[in-house]
């Protein structure tokens, strides 16, 4: 079973390393000295690095803030050990409380997270996206007053959740590099715009003539105090993108997609081959591809586990950069411990365990949808592009291949 952890900062400052990654036109990837505080000159800006190894990452405008791999820092701290040490938060002067992101890549569990937590708590919890869920007027209900932006109460019609009083909000977020149905510059983020779209999201207000309109508002980081950051298996959550895919097929009445594309192992073949062919020229000339073109071009939606790695990887840097304790939640957790799972969610929120659980459906596995070689050449991309934090909360997924 994976361990549930908080990471914190460490009690030195100098248990931690600044440094500015920007991309180059060159190479696409930076490879990190292990010599301290070394400056590179790349064309377009320098990074400095310091006790540094292979970050398998490439160079993106700004600084990006990562720990060196030294005792005591960036400690990953078991929840429970640390979860009673958090002083209980209640609501401020203006009658806020602090805003707890619910990251993850889409599919990677957060319906039900968020639902979890409103079911067992009695409370509600929000979103970026108020577009999902409309108030009384037909317009997205926003937490805060002086906040028009988000973020949105989930459910502000149900007469089953209050408002909590106490605690984290939790509140939902994708931030940004997710868009699944489109070429390369739509969906290679940095580190800045990642973050920034993390506050990001659609809403329906009313203009000047009382018509609703649907706009892009964001909020302040300084709301965020916490982050839930959800990980699923990577073939398991490629696959469940693509049943989303299929879901939006069948809302919208497209019936030759329905048709072209079954949910079925054939089906999702045929849309990623698809869904390939789109954008290859785009992909294999793109540099951030570069290394890892070769290896995976003829894995299904092979752009998807790239996406994949880029998100993780920009998460794992945002909350850092953020310096907000962040609890790392793997969706299987829910199948392996699901009370002690859920005990240890509401105990980093804060939160009180007071109602029965809705049902978990286990068993989504969709490892069967690929090969043994293709799975593999998974394996290389992730080696070659994932940070080292991305790859401590991933690899246990590889620990099959020989």
């Amino acid at each position: 079973m994976n361990e549930l952890n908080v990471i914190t900062d460490g009690d030195s400052p100098k248990g931690w390393q600044r440094y500015v990654l920007l991309h180059s036109p060159k190479t696409g990837l930076v490879s990190r000295s292990k010599l301290p505080f070394v400056f590179l000159y790349f064309g377009l800006g320098f990074i400095i690095g310091g006790s540094l190894n292979q970050i398998g990452m490439r160079m993106t405008p700004g600084c990006v803030t990562f720990p060196t791999i030294q005792p005591n820092a960036h400690a990953e701290i078991n929840v429970d050990k640390t979860a009673n040490s958090f002083r209980r938060r209640e609501h401020s002067a203006t009658g806020s409380l602090p805003v707890a992101w619910l990251m993850s890549f889409p599919n990677s569990g957060t319906s039900y997270t968020s639902f979890l937590v409103r079911t067992v708590t009695g409370t509600h919890t929000a979103s970026n996206y108020g577009t999902e869920n409309l108030g009384k007027d037909g317009t997205s209900a926003a937490v805060l007053k002086d906040s028009p932006g988000g973020p949105f109460w989930t459910d502000p019609l149900s007469k089953k959740y209050v408002l909590p009083k106490s605690g984290y909000l939790l509140t939902k977020t994708h931030c940004g590099g997710r868009c699944d149905q489109c070429p390369p510059e739509k969906y290679i983020e940095n580190h800045r715009t990642f973050a920034q779209r993390c506050v990001d999201g659609h809403h329906i207000t009313k203009d000047s003539n009382g018509e609703r309109i649907e706009v892009l508002g964001s909020y302040s980081k300084d709301l965020v105090t916490r982050a839930v950051h959800l990980i699923r298996d990577p073939f398991d959550n490629v696959v469940s993108r693509f049943h989303l895919t299929y879901k939006q097929f069948f809302k919208k009445n497209r019936t030759e997609k329905i048709a072209m594309y079954p949910r079925t192992r054939e089906g999702f073949r045929a849309y990623c081959k698809d869904l390939g062919n789109r954008f290859f020229k785009e992909e294999k000339a793109s540099t951030f591809y570069r290394n890892v073109f070769d290896d995976v071009k003829d894995v299904p939606c092979y752009a998807d586990f790239f996406r994949y790695i880029q998100w993780h990887d920009l998460a794992f840097a945002t909350t850092w950069d953020l310096r907000i304790p962040t609890m790392i939640l793997h969706y299987e957790n829910y199948t392996d411990n699901f009370n002690r799972t859920k005990g240890l969610l509401l105990k980093f929120l804060d939160q009180d365990d007071i109602y029965e659980p809705p049902h978990f459906e286990s068993g989504k596995t969709y490892r069967e949808y690929f090969t043994e070689q293709e799975i593999q050449s998974v394996s290389t991309m992730f080696s070659k592009l994932a940070l080292a934090k991305t790859w401590d909360h991933t690899k246990h997924y590889f620990l099959h291949i020989a």
